[in-house]
Parts: structure tokens; sequence; C-alpha cells
């Protein structure tokens, strides 16, 4: 069957309105947050130019919508102000896809914000003052979103090399002491407030008190969110509001982080790349299984997902390496050799010694391995055999989506 057949016989109309880069018009049980970013940064839209700097916290965990909320409410605020002639550009950085130093978090926020003016060999500070200064003699504004900042905060204090991103970004306004700048605001996107433990006292104290929490999801509202979801992404009829409820309940009461959007929001697309694979011209509770079953209901699906190949490769090097050794931990020497036989069985170019170190320091900031230095590399949050058929899965998946 060729690929167009293939295509009429899907149950999907648009599964892209399914993956975790897609931001809905309209944000189910979120709009109340939303407004209330449009009421703290109002004072802007009112007298542009003459506004001091908002610094504002959005904490909640997995799965609650914290980048949907945040994304959506920038790109709101970005159309409200080019509708009144002001030139201001709303900047979401996914620090843990973007940004893995200081100084590529501030190369990113320069390429972004000022395309024009980014080059290469400036220093942290000078990309800084070189962004503060473009805008201000160009008249434009910035509003500035970082999403994952304790993943980045706990990298950058762990390697005990770099630091200071928050005071940095939190007192721009002394760059023209005593002057309005056009640095509107920046966002601070948490899962874990627990990062701020690890923050100079100077650093905490520049980051305030404006706090948005967004709290779980219960049952009711993710039905709401997968009813549009489905609306969105599925063929009228292919999802029943029987398959609605399962999911929702589902993702209600996971053993961890329940609640998450993001899982619920997974096993529908699984589910649905299932009924594809059978035929069928609906979803059904068997396909909703079946995805259950090839799922890892531990860590957060979103970090799993953002995993590279190479990444994958050097946990599959893990576990194979943890079966074989049949201890809690294995050595890193130990993991090299496994990725090495990964690398060999998917035919992909391994990496150095010193790279696997670096994925492995990685994915344990991430939690999704556990790495003391003293002991070795173990798993965190997961049985081996889960883990591995979540791996397979989320590989298949990939193929799938291509």
């Amino acid at each position: 069957m060729d690929g167009l057949s293939r295509r009429v016989r899907s149950v999907f109309k648009d599964r892209e309105k399914l993956f975790p880069t897609h931001i809905p018009d309209i944000l189910p049980h979120r709009e109340r947050q939303i407004h209330m970013l449009e009421d703290l940064f109002e004072d802007f839209l009112l007298k542009p130019g003459k506004t001091y700097q908002r610094i504002v916290q959005i904490q909640g965990p997995i799965g609650s919508g914290k980048t949907c909320t945040a994304y959506r409410f920038g790109l709101r605020y970005q159309k409200l102000c080019l509708e009144r002639g002001v030139n201001l550009r709303y900047v979401h950085i996914n620090c843990k896809l973007e940004a893995k130093s200081r100084f590529v978090l501030y190369q990113t926020i320069l390429e972004k914000a000022a395309p024009e003016i980014a080059t290469r060999g400036h220093s942290p500070e000078e990309m800084l003052r070189l962004l503060v200064s473009f805008l201000r003699n160009t008249d434009r504004y910035l509003l500035l979103s970082l999403d994952d900042i304790d993943y980045l905060i706990r990298r950058l204090k762990g390697e005990e090399r770099e630091g200071g991103i928050i005071y940095d970004l939190t007192r721009l306004n002394e760059i023209y002491l005593g002057e309005y700048q056009n640095i509107v605001g920046v966002l601070f996107i948490a899962r874990d407030p627990s990062y701020k433990d690890l923050l100079d006292p100077s650093e905490r104290s520049t980051l305030g008190n404006i706090v948005i929490n967004l709290p779980r999801y219960d049952a009711d509202q993710l039905r709401d969110i997968l009813s549009q979801r489905v609306e969105e992404a599925f063929k009228p009829g292919a999802v029943d509001d029987e398959i609605i409820n399962y999911i929702a309940d589902l993702a209600a009461r996971k053993r961890q982080e329940p609640g998450d959007c993001r899982f619920a929001l997974d096993i529908l697309l699984a589910a649905g790349l299932n009924a594809d694979s059978d035929w069928s011209d609906h979803v059904t509770l068997e396909h909703v299984r079946r995805a259950l079953s090839e799922t890892f209901w531990g860590l957060s699906t979103d970090d799993l997902m953002t995993l590279s190949n190479q990444d994958i490769a050097v946990l599959k090097g893990v576990i194979y390496a943890l079966q074989a050794e049949n201890t809690p931990y294995v050595s890193m020497k130990t993991a090299y050799d496994y990725y090495k036989v990964v690398c060999e069985e998917q035919e992909i170019q391994p990496m150095s010694y010193t790279s696997l170190k670096e994925i492995v320091r990685d994915l344990s900031y991430r939690g999704i391995v556990d790495y003391v230095e003293e002991r070795g590399i173990g798993i965190a949050g997961a049985s081996l055999e889960d883990l591995s058929i979540f791996l397979r899965s989320l590989e298949r998946g990939r193929r799938l989506a291509l």
C-alpha cells in the first residue's frame, strides 16, 4: 500500500496537534494564569518605554501547562504590542535543548532577540551589554522566557564552573542605572522550586516573590483538554468519549506525577498510531491498553521525548551494563563498553569517552539516571525492563512519525 493510501486510512486529521511543540490558541483551565500575567505587564502597554523590568516565576509540576501558558501569553502580548506600534519581541528559550551553559544561553538570547548583531567572540557579560544597548538604540523591546531554568541552574551549580544567570538577568536595569529599560520582563519557568536553594542570597533577592503557581490538572480538566485536542488532531468519530474519559482518569491517578497532561496526550498519540498500524478507522480501548504497556510511567515523558539518538544509545548502554553486571551501579568505563555495543547494533558512530561522560552527567541532572562519582551510574525511578520497553516504543514512535 503506498503512502497516500496509508494517509487516507489514518485516524488522524493532524497528529502534529498532539506533539509538545503545538501550543493551542485556547488553553483550557489556564486562562486565569494568562490573565494574571497580562495584569502584571499591563503597565507597559499603557506607557511603553516608561516601566521597569518585571521578574516573574512560573512554577508547577510535570504536565501542568507551564510552557503552554508562558508561550501563549508571550505571543498574545507581542501581538498586542505590535498592534499599538510598539516593536516588542517575545523570546522563549528551552534551557534543556538550547542552553547548557551560561555562554550558550546568552548567545541564544542574542541570536533570537537581535540576530542582526549576533556575533561570536564576546564574553557572556559583553553579549548582555550588547543586547541591551542594541534594544535601546533601535527602540525595540524584549520579553524573555526561560523554560526549565531549574535544570540549567542545577547543571551549572553542579559543575561549579559557572553561575550567576539569575543575578545577571534580573539586574539588567543596572546597565543604565536609574533609567527605564527595553527588556520588559523575564519569566523564569521551573518544575521544582527547590532549585532556589542553590542560589546565592543576592540571586534569591533579585529573583523576587512574584510567583504564578500552576496546580495539577484533575480528571475533569484533563477530559476538557483531551476533547479539544481530539477535535484538532483526529478525524470525526475516530475517538469516542469512552476513550477520552479512560485516558483522563488514567493520567489523573498516575502513580507518579498525577495530573500530567503531557502523559495523557502521549497515550492518545500512541493509541492513534496503534490504530493506524491495525488499519482501524477508530481508536479502541485495546489500542489504549497497548499504548500503556509501552509507555514509561516513572519519569517525565517530556524529558524522555527530548532525548537525542546518542542520549538513547548511552541510556541503553547503561541498561545493558546494569543487566549484565547485576549490580545497582556500574562504572563509567563499563557503561562506555556497553554503549559501544549499542552503537554497533544500531550502526551509529560512537562518541568519545569524554562525550559519554558529559551525556551521563546531563541525564543525571534531568533525573533519568543516578550518577554519583564514587559509586557509578544507576537508573533512577524505573525498572530496567520498564525503561527498556519505553525506549523501544520511543524509537518505534519516531519511525512511525517520519
